[in-house]
C-alpha cells in the first residue's frame, strides 16, 4: 500500500515507518523542513518538507495514496496553549482538508486515552464507548487531542481513531528521558505507596496496531484503545527497574498523591504567570501518569484485528536503556 505519514520523525512515527516498510508498504513522510530525516531516508521513505499549514502542498502529496496516518502532534506536557492548538488542532484540520480534497479512502488518526479525562473513582478501565472526560484547565496535551478527535468526527473523510496509552521505547526523550534525568539528579520521589500499575505501552506494539489498522479499511468509523496494562509494572517496580538499568539511586522518600498534585498546580501557576519563562519542574499530568490509578481496555482492538501487545515493560525498559547507551557511545 501507498501510505502518507505525518509525525514520522517522532518517537511513534519513526518506529511506525520502519514497521510499514518492513511489511512492504511504500511510505511518504511529511516532515518539518528542519527535521533530521537520515534514518527515514535510509529506510527508503520519501520525505517531503511540507509545513502542515500548506494545504495545497499536502493535497498534492496525497495524490495516488491509499491511506493517511496522522500522528503529528505536540507531545510535551508543558507549554503555551497556542503551540498545542497550532500543531495538534490546526494541523489536524489542515491534514483533514487535504485528505478530503484528495478523496483519501482511509484516514487513521492517532489520538490518546487522555481524552477520557481523570481516572474513574471506582477504578474501572475505560472502553471506547465512554464519552469524553473532564480535563483540568491546563492539560493542554489532552485538550488538544480531544479537539482534534472532534474534527475527525466532523469530517467527510473515512476514518479510524486509535487511542494509545502513554507510549515509551527507544528514542523516548520526552517521558522516560525526563524520569531518568530526575532519578539521576535525585529529584524524584515515589508518589503514594507506589503500588499503582502504570498504563504505558511499548512503541512497536502501537506501531503494529496502526499497521494492522492501515491494512483493514473495513474498520473505518471505529475507535480503538491501544493498551497493554497487563504487561506493565507498578510504579515502584518501574522505578526500581529504571534505577537498576541506569545506575541511579532508588528514591528514599515518598510524597502523597494529593501533595504532589498541589505542588504541580503551584508549579504550573508560576509557569503560566511568567509565560513559561520558568518551566514547571512538575505538572499535574506528570503526577497522573506516574502516580495515578487508571486503566484502559483494548479488547475491541484485540478481537477485531487479532492484535496483541508483546513487549513486557521489563524488556521494553531494557531496550530503551540499550538504545540510550548506544546513542551516548556514538
Amino acid at each position: 500500500m501507498r501510505i502518507l505519514l505525518t509525525g514520522a520523525t517522532g518517537l511513534l512515527g519513526s518506529h511506525l515507518a520502519r514497521v510499514l516498510v518492513t511489511r512492504g508498504d511504500t511510505v511518504t513522510a511529511i516532515v518539518r523542513p528542519t527535521s533530521r530525516t537520515e534514518s527515514l531516508r535510509q529506510l527508503g521513505v520519501q520525505c517531503l518538507p511540507i509545513p502542515l499549514d500548506q494545504i495545497d502542498s499536502l493535497t498534492a502529496a496525497m495524490r495516488n495514496t491509499d491511506a493517511v496516518v496522522h500522528a503529528a502532534a505536540r507531545v510535551h506536557t508543558t507549554g503555551l496553549w497556542s503551540d498545542y492548538y497550532h500543531v495538534t488542532v490546526t494541523g489536524t484540520c489542515n491534514v483533514l482538508a487535504a485528505a478530503a480534497a484528495s478523496k483519501i479512502r482511509h484516514f487513521i488518526h492517532i489520538s490518546s486515552v487522555g481524552v477520557y479525562g481523570w481516572p474513574r473513582p471506582d477504578g474501572r478501565p475505560f472502553v471506547e464507548t465512554d464519552g469524553y472526560g473532564q480535563l483540568h484547565r491546563w492539560n493542554y496535551y489532552s485538550r488538544a487531542k480531544l479537539l482534534a478527535e472532534q474534527l475527525v468526527h466532523q469530517s467527510s473523510v473515512p476514518f479510524t481513531i486509535l487511542r494509545p496509552t502513554l507510549v515509551y521505547g527507544p528514542g523516548d526523550a520526552v517521558t522516560l528521558g525526563r524520569i531518568v534525568a530526575a532519578l539521576q539528579s535525585r529529584r524524584l520521589k515515589f508518589i503514594g505507596d507506589g503500588t499503582n500499575r502504570l498504563s504505558l505501552i511499548f512503541v512497536t506494539d502501537v506501531a503494529n496496531a496502526i499497521a494492522a489498522t492501515v491494512h483493514q479499511p473495513k474498520v473505518t468509523g471505529e475507535i480503538f484503545n491501544v493498551a497493554a496494562d497487563e504487561l506493565c509494572l507498578t510504579q515502584q517496580e518501574f522505578i526500581h527497574q529504571l534505577c537498576h538499568l541506569t545506575g541511579a539511586a532508588v528514591p528514599n522518600s515518598r510524597i502523597s498523591y494529593a501533595t504532589a498534585d498541589r505542588l504541580a498546580f503551584f508549579s504550573e501557576c508560576i509557569a503560566h504567570a511568567t509565560a513559561f519563562q520558568v518551566c514547571p519542574p512538575l505538572t499535574r499530568l506528570a503526577v497522573l501518569l506516574l502516580g495515578g490509578r487508571r486503566g484502559y481496555n483494548s479488547d475491541k482492538l484485540r478481537h477485531t484485528l487479532n492484535w496483541q501487545p508483546t513487549v513486557a515493560m521489563t524488556d521494553g525498559l531494557r531496550a530503551y536503556e540499550s538504545s540510550r547507551n548506544s546513542e551516548t557511545n556514538h
